[in-house]
C-alpha cells in the first residue's frame, strides 16, 4: 500500500494518541469523519496498523527492573525456534523477544519485579532448556528516548 502525505500524517496522530476520537482525527487532518474512517479502516486492513496499545508504566505496577537479554542457542534449527518460542511464551515478564543476527540469535525485553524475581522466573526456566548455549544480561538503568517512528 502506497502511503500518501495524509495518510502518514494519521499514523503519526496516532502514535501519539490511540485514543484520538475519529471527530477529532478527521479535524486534525481537515477531512471529514467518514474519509478519515475510511483511510483509518484501510491502513488497518493492510496490516500498517497492527494493534492499538496503552503504553505501561511499569515501575507504577512493582515491576522496577527492565533487562535487556541476549540469548545464544547452541544451534539454530526449526525446532529448536520452535521450542525456545514455547518457552518465552509462557513466562509473562518476557515481553518482547527479537529474533536477531550477530553475537546472539535472540533479544528479549523483560520486566521484572526485582532480580531475584527475574532469576528465578526467566534464568533458571531458559538454562533448563538443553538448547540454550550462552545468556547475558544487561540492567537498564534509565530509558533515554521510548518515542515512536514519526513518518
Amino acid at each position: 500500500m502506497e502511503l500518501d502525505k495524509i495518510d502518514k500524517h494519521i499514523l503519526n496522530i496516532l502514535q501519539a494518541d490511540a485514543k484520538i476520537t475519529n471527530a477529532a482525527l478527521a479535524q486534525t487532518i481537515n477531512l471529514s469523519p467518514a474519509a478519515t474512517l475510511e483511510r483509518v479502516k484501510k491502513l488497518e486492513q493492510n496490516g500498517i496498523i497492527k494493534k492499538y496499545i496503552a503504553a505501561i508504566d511499569y515501575p507504577q505496577l512493582g515491576f522496577y527492573v527492565h533487562l535487556i537479554v541476549g540469548v545464544r542457542l547452541q544451534k539454530i534449527t526449526a525446532e529448536n525456534i520452535k521450542v525456545f518460542k514455547l518457552t518465552i511464551d509462557k513466562i509473562a515478564s518476557i515481553i518482547t523477544c527479537y529474533q536477531v543476527i550477530g553475537e546472539f540469535d535472540f533479544i528479549l525485553l523483560v520486566h521484572s519485579q526485582d532480580i531475584a524475581s527475574y532469576q528465578i522466573v526467566v534464568i533458571e526456566k531458559l538454562y533448563m532448556l538443553s538448547i540454550v548455549d550462552h545468556l547475558k544480561t544487561l540492567s537498564v538503568t534509565q530509558i533515554l528516548k521510548d518515542k515512536p517512528l514519526y513518518l
